[in-house]
């Protein structure tokens, strides 16, 4: 059986609420990389995301990327 977080479509921002900060993580990257995280394909890399205005919360994303990584048993 799925992960309750697998079954949701909702974007990213959507499901975990992210706030918007005046410099903040690319919210086009953020969404690629939490989808893939979700979708079960571990990305390649460790995530790198470009500074810009307007950005989500840097923060925020780092928690929510941590307990997805938690919970695909990555162990980040």
């Amino acid at each position: 059986m799925s992960a309750p977080h697998e079954q949701d479509d909702r974007p990213p921002h959507e499901l975990f609420g992210f706030r918007i900060a005046r410099r903040g993580y690319d919210r086009d990257q953020v969404d690629a990389y939490v989808t893939q995280l979700r979708t079960g394909a571990p990305p390649a890399a460790a995530p790198a995301f470009e500074l810009v205005r307007r950005g989500y919360d840097r923060h925020q994303v780092d928690e929510v990327i941590t307990r997805l990584h938690r919970e695909a048993g990555q162990g980040r």
